[in-house]
Parts: structure tokens; C-alpha cells; sequence
């Protein structure tokens, strides 16, 4: 054999094991925005359909889940479609969605979240991100699916709240408490959360959510007390507040968890709440179990209730009645409880209900009443305030960073109350380096608040800085502020002469000074005839500027 075939020969035999090796059995698992959606994958092989996009299938494994596991040779190219070339998956483009390329075998399924169809545009999905993990029961002596929403900024260095909601399987529920949370959030009305599905298997649903809490109903508390929660806390970065979302039978399911004295959760939220014994017009043993709990209760809980006028039986909504007439005749200072009564019925009660369920979850974060104490709290302290503040913040997530708007907000509720000595308070602890509020911030604030005084020893330092921006802006204001403050003090000549010294200090800005300084004489007789001739000198040197204009150098010519 010649040292050119040899060469061939050994091209074939590594072209061979390169294809060999590269065939390896690889699992792709899609989730899909309909129940009814049937997947099929096409791509550049005989595995993958040779582009055919009506050859290969993936299987149904859940109502919103797809799966395939296939041999491949990599790299492997391919789409998602729902059988015909029309149907393209909308992963993350709306149009032009690129192929997918696997150079190499994934160490784990190879997971895509399809949003929607490029046939059915107008009915793109909002669903939000989040991944579908398995854990290993022992409860339930089974593998178990959790969905997992994370914040957009998931940051591991932060300890964020988790919101957990059975009936996972059913998406609806799942999705309207991780938007919501998520639009809340981006406006800062709610923490980031961690958002956990829990997914109830459909047939298993009625042993699970057991509204008889016994053996079966044990077991599935014993799998989110012991393991659920554990694994969230493990893999995640999360704080110590919990809270416990349920719809229907897991509503009832809910207030078992709450009776438990072991409970982990510091929010229930409870959309068609249900009481089983009214059945049997038995009510004691239920109501027996809720004085219970109301008299041994130390533990603070927010129970929010949600109820519909026409729930698909009577007894949901007498439901909800009866346990807040349990509730108001048994108090309970350590349970914070709402119940709403919507003109609804079964299940448009979530939609209705969740972001005031939420909003009542977090009614303490971001808390500005707070503030409003100012008002009638001679004795207000500005530092205990914001501390509690920024505690009630972070009882959710830690730590807990300020809102660049809320120091605004703050202030305004300070600013209505015009008592300086709170204003000395707030400048104090959040300015004491005067950056936020400089000098001229300060000479404003304090004539606002009509200590004229402080106002005028802000003035005068403004002068004696001679700071470029804080110029630009007596000028932009046309001296407006600072004359104001002057003519209170009884100071009208003091401000003229300042305004000289920012004259001779500041020769670039000369133009706009002197009509300045000629406006304020002349509308406030101040140095009458030395405003006269600093308007003629104006006059005469005029140029286009941003700050005044010829019509109004003539209405100063007939002061």
C-alpha cells in the first residue's frame, strides 16, 4: 500500500470515529404555550428529519411539556415547529428565529421555552421565564417537578422572598403570581421574588390537596415542609419570608398548613377559600380547629381570602364568610387577615384577586406613612423612622436597596408638612455630605419652608462659592429664589451687591448678570440709576441668548 492510499485510509478510519463518536443519545425538552401544542423538531439528519418538518415528533410528557431523546451526530442543527414550515417556534425572536446548533453533547436536556408560533403572532405568548427542575421525593416516593421563576436580576449576593403556588400544572396560576410580582417589582410596589410551581400531578390532585388533611394530606405537607422548601433554600438565594399561595382545594389545603405548629410560611393567600364540614352543615370541627389555632397562635401571619359571589357552589362563598366571623369573634393580634368579595365566579376569581392578594402580602414594604407622622408626632424622629423603614423592607429581601425615586417621595411627604426641624432631621441623615442638596438646594428648601434665615446662609455661601452650576441656575431662574429670600430678610441691597461679586468673579458670563442685576434694581428700586446704565450696557452688547431677548430689555426700559 502506497503512502497516498495510506494517507486516505487514514482519513476514513478518523472521519469514522469522529462520526462514531459523535452520535450520542441527547434529550430535548420544550415547554409549550398550549395544552393542545404538538412539537415537532427538524434539522440537518436522518434523526432529525433531514428538514422534513413533519417527520419527527416529540412526545407529550405533561400538559405544557414536550420531550424527545435521540442519537446525534454533532454539530447538530435544528428547528422547533409545530409540523409544517408556517409554525416555527418563537423562542426568542419573533421573526427569524436562527436554527439551533449543538457542537457538543449537553451535559444536562437540552431545555426551550417556546413562547409562541410565528403562525399565531397575535396570540404571542407573555410568559414569563423559568425552568422546569426535578427532585427526588421521599414523601411522595417519586420524582417530582418544581417551575422556578427567578428575578430578572437574580443576584446570589441578595436574599429575596419566595412566593410558592400549587396547581403548577396548571400554568395560569403559576404565571399570573410570577408577572405580577415581576411588573410590581420592576416599579418597586413589590420585592424581587422567587416565584417556586409546585406541580401537582392531575389525577393525584384530590389525594394531595386532601381537604380531610389525613394520610394523604400529611404526606404532601410533609413533602413541601421537608423537602421543597429545604431544596429552594438550598439552590437559591433566598430570605426568611415565605408565603403560600393556593386556589380552590388548595386554598383549603392552606389553612391546614397554617394550622400546623411547625408552619414555615409568613403569607397565605387563599383564592376560593372552602370549608368541607358545611357540606354536612357540620361546621364545629372545622371552626373548632381555627379557635384553636386563633388562641395558641404567636407566630405574625398575613391571611388573605379571596371569595366569589358565583363560585360554582354556595359553599365557597358562605365559606369565606364563615371563617372571617371565626376570625373577627376570636382575635388573633400575631394574624393579619383580609377577605374580599368579588362579583366573580371559580376561576376568573384569580384573576381578579391576585395582585390585591399580593398587594396586601407586601402592604408594609415600601411603607411612606411612616413618614406622615411628621404631621402630628411632635416628638418625630426622622432616623427611627426610616430605620423601621428600611426593616420592613428587609424582613422580605436583604439587604434591601433604596429605590432611587424614594427619597423623592419621602421628601414630598416631608415638605407638606413645612416643620424645618424634620427637614433639619432628613437633610441631616440622608445629606450630610451636601452632594444630593447642595447649597443652592438648601437656600430654596429653607425659604420654602419659611425659615428665611437658614434660607439667607445658604445664599451667602452659594455667593462666597461661586460655584458654576449654582450661577447657571440663578441665572437660568433669572434670580427669581435668591431676590425673594433677600427682600423677606429685609436684605434687597445685601443681594445686589452679591450679584456685583459674582459679576467682577465671573467675566464669561457678564451679559447675563447685568440684565440681572438691572431687572432686579428696577423692579425692586434698588440702586435705581446704577440699573439703568448696567440695562444700556446690556442693550448695546445683546446676543442671542437662552435667558432673556430684546422685548424683554424694552419692558425694563419703561420701569
Amino acid at each position: 500500500m502506497n503512502l497516498f492510499l495510506n494517507s486516505i485510509l487514514r482519513g476514513v478510519l478518523m472521519l469514522t470515529s469522529i462520526v462514531s463518536f459523535g452520535q450520542e443519545l441527547t434529550t430535548i425538552r420544550v415547554s409549550v404555550p398550549n395544552k393542545t401544542d404538538e412539537v415537532y423538531i427538524v434539522g440537518n439528519q436522518d434523526n432529525l428529519g433531514n428538514w422534513q418538518p413533519n417527520k419527527v415528533k416529540l412526545d407529550k410528557i405533561s400538559e405544557y411539556e414536550r420531550e424527545i431523546s435521540l442519537k446525534l451526530t454533532f454539530p447538530a442543527e435544528y428547528k422547533l415547529t409545530r409540523g409544517n414550515w408556517n409554525s416555527e417556534a418563537v423562542i426568542n425572536k419573533i421573526s427569524g428565529q436562527p436554527n439551533f446548533i449543538l457542537n457538543t453533547k449537553p451535559i444536562n436536556v437540552e431545555y426551550y421555552k417556546i413562547q409562541g408560533w410565528t403562525d399565531q403572532i397575535k396570540k404571542f405568548s407573555t410568559y414569563s421565564e423559568f425552568q422546569i427542575i426535578e427532585i427526588n421525593s421521599i414523601a411522595l416516593n417519586q420524582k417530582r417537578k418544581l417551575y422556578v421563576s427567578l428575578p430578572e436580576n437574580y443576584n446570589d449576593k441578595i436574599k429575596y422572598p419566595v412566593i410558592y403556588v400549587t396547581d403548577a400544572n396548571n400554568l395560569n396560576h403559576f404565571e399570573i403570581v410570577s408577572q405580577t410580582i415581576r411588573q410590581q417589582s420592576n416599579f418597586s410596589n413589590f420585592p424581587e421574588c422567587i416565584v417556586i410551581g409546585i406541580y401537582i400531578i392531575g389525577e393525584e390532585r384530590d389525594k394531595e390537596l386532601d381537604r380531610t388533611y389525613k394520610e394523604n394530606g400529611l404526606r404532601f405537607k410533609d413533602y413541601i415542609f421537608d423537602e421543597v422548601i429545604p431544596f429552594v433554600n438550598k439552590n437559591y438565594s433566598t430570605s426568611l419570608f415565605k408565603a403560600m399561595y393556593g386556589h380552590s382545594d388548595g386554598a383549603e389545603f392552606n389553612h391546614y398548613l397554617m394550622f400546623e405548629t411547625n408552619n414555615p410560611f409568613d403569607a397565605f393567600i387563599n383564592i376560593s377559600e372552602n370549608l368541607s364540614d358545611l357540606y354536612s352543615e357540620s361546621i364545629e370541627p372545622i371552626r373548632n380547629k381555627f379557635i384553636e389555632f386563633l388562641n395558641h397562635n404567636k407566630k405574625p401571619i398575613k391571611y388573605f381570602i379571596a371569595s366569589a359571589k358565583y363560585d360554582h357552589d354556595d359553599f365557597r362563598y358562605r365559606s369565606g364568610l364563615e371563617i372571617e366571623k371565626i376570625i373577627q369573634n376570636n382575635k388573633n393580634n400575631n394574624l393579619d387577615f383580609k377577605h374580599n368579595l368579588y362579583k366573580s365566579w371559580h376561576i376568573d376569581l384569580v384573576g381578579y384577586s391576585v395582585l390585591d392578594a399580593l398587594q396586601f402580602t407586601f402592604s408594609d414594604y415600601q411603607d411612606y406613612s411612616l413618614f406622615e407622622n411628621c404631621f402630628t408626632d411632635v416628638q418625630f424622629n426622622y432616623a427611627t423612622a426610616k430605620q423601621k423603614f428600611i426593616e420592613q423592607n428587609e424582613k422580605y429581601i436583604q439587604p434591601y436597596i433604596e429605590n432611587e425615586n424614594s427619597i423623592s417621595v419621602i421628601f414630598r411627604i416631608i415638605d407638606a408638612s413645612k416643620k424645618v426641624d424634620v427637614l433639619n432631621q432628613l437633610l441631616e441623615n440622608e445629606d450630610p455630605n451636601i452632594e444630593e442638596y447642595d447649597f443652592y438646594a438648601r437656600a430654596i428648601l429653607y425659604a420654602e419652608f419659611n425659615d428665611i434665615n437658614t434660607s439667607l446662609m445658604y445664599w451667602e455661601k452659594v455667593i462666597k462659592e461661586n460655584n458654576e452650576e449654582s450661577l447657571r441656575n440663578i441665572i437660568f431662574t433669572k434670580a427669581e429664589y435668591y431676590i425673594e429670600t433677600y427682600i423677606k430678610a429685609g436684605k434687597k441691597e445685601q443681594s445686589y451687591k452679591n450679584l456685583e461679586t459674582l459679576l467682577k468673579q465671573n467675566p464669561k458670563y457678564e451679559l447675563e448678570i447685568k440684565y440681572i442685576l438691572a431687572k432686579i434694581g428696577l423692579e425692586n428700586d434698588i440702586q435705581i440709576e446704577k440699573s439703568k446704565k448696567y440695562l444700556i450696557q446690556v442693550e448695546k452688547a445683546f446676543r442671542e441668548n437662552r435667558f432673556f431677548n430684546k422685548v424683554d430689555i424694552e419692558k425694563l426700559k419703561r420701569k
